[in-house]
């Protein structure tokens, strides 16, 4: 009896020694292993690019260009940093005349804090009133030129020329993680202010443009439109001009005048459904109210919205790329056969105030039936 427990204890004994010499065979190859793998290093990778490094951004808006960074496989996150603002001074050509050379001086400016204006909802393009608009935003405060820390996008915020001149700007992005960096030169012409668009005025010199260069803006299409003799109206027999009267209200207002600038009854137009117009754009798939409280004047030569500014709503962060539209439509009898005409025209009002868009036929148009 006594020898078979003592042959079972050797046994296991045996047993719990084989198994720690596993044990800690394991745990010290296991710890040999570790302290032979390298620690895991960020990564920066020498082909990451800006796809833009020139932009242009007019004061009165805010520019905003995003995913404008292609990390490459670098270790995310990446940190976006801007350094060196300045802007040109002096421009002046070498020995050699064929090449120029731009002295620079700094430019805080680019720095300045300023109020912008966020949005801290979703604009769906079916609120009923501006008041439910303006809900949707906040006021925050950021420095004129900012890029977001970890995503390098861009945005110049709405600022007027008493902060920022127009001329040309330069600034260096320095993008890094822990495995390297780099420092990206960029450069930013910044030009007039666009109260509206489309604008024909040149933005650099602020004079008006030739007239075969947007000088004098027309309609963006026209059909249907003929004279006295049923000839079709071009465009250009058109000419369309924006007035500012004030600001302590945001409205928009339109009339049109004969070719004697005496006015146009808006009834002619008898195939608009004023209550009920909408315009639709890119950046919202819907069809959003041309605007609010309309109203016409005593004698219907006038038609009066209140808008919201800017107008449209989103131009202010598309460079002015969403517009609204408007298409004047009526109908007549041409011998017999009903024919429509329309006067189609896009576009946007960046700056606050009452405005007053005006059409002006160089030849008058045929409302009466044949």
């Amino acid at each position: 009896m006594m020898n078979n427990m003592h042959y079972i204890f050797k046994k296991n004994l045996r047993l719990i020694m084989v198994l720690a010499f596993i044990g800690t065979t394991t745990f010290l190859t296991t710890g040999c292993y570790k302290n032979f793998v390298p620690d895991e290093k960020d990564f920066f990778s020498k082909d990451a690019s800006f796809s833009r490094t020139d932009f242009d951004v007019n004061l009165g808006r805010t520019s905003v260009f995003l995913h404008i960074y292609n990390p490459d496989y670098s270790t995310q996150p990446l940190e976006f940093s801007i350094l060196r603002f300045r802007k040109a001074d002096t421009v002046y050509l070498t020995t050699d005349s064929s090449k120029y050379e731009i002295d620079t001086v700094p430019a805080p400016e680019l720095e300045k804090i300023i109020k912008t204006r966020e949005w801290k909802s979703y604009y769906s393009g079916k609120e009923k009133s501006i008041e439910e608009i303006n809900a949707k935003r906040f006021e925050r405060e950021r420095p004129v030129l900012y890029m977001r820390p970890h995503s390098g996008d861009l945005f110049f915020f709405n600022t007027d020329a008493s902060v920022v001149k127009p001329g040309v700007y330069f600034f260096d992005t320095e993008v890094k993680n822990g495995g390297g960096s780099k420092v990206f030169p960029m450069t930013m012409r910044v030009r007039r202010a666009h109260p509206y668009e489309p604008y024909n005025y040149d933005d650099i010199t602020g004079e008006r443009k030739p007239a075969n260069s947007g000088g004098i803006i027309h309609p963006s299409s026209m059909s249907g439109v003929v004279n006295k003799f049923g000839e079709v109206l071009p465009v250009d027999s058109v000419d369309i001009s924006f007035h500012k009267f004030g600001s302590p209200r945001n409205t928009l207002s339109i009339k049109f005048l004969d070719q004697n600038s005496m006015p146009i009854k808006l009834s002619k137009f008898n195939m608009m459904k004023w209550d009920s117009l909408t315009y639709r754009t890119e950046m919202n798939d819907v069809d959003i109210p041309f605007g609010f409280n309309r109203r016409m004047n005593d004698d219907s030569t006038v038609v009066t919205w209140d808008i919201p500014n800017p107008f449209p709503v989103l131009t202010d962060v598309s460079g002015a790329s969403v517009k609204a539209s408007i298409n004047f439509r009526y109908n007549r009898v041409s011998f017999g056969r009903r024919v429509n005409a329309n006067i189609h025209f896009d576009f946007s009002i960046l700056e606050p105030g009452q405005w007053m868009i005006v059409f002006k036929f160089k030849e008058n148009p045929k409302f009466e039936d044949d």
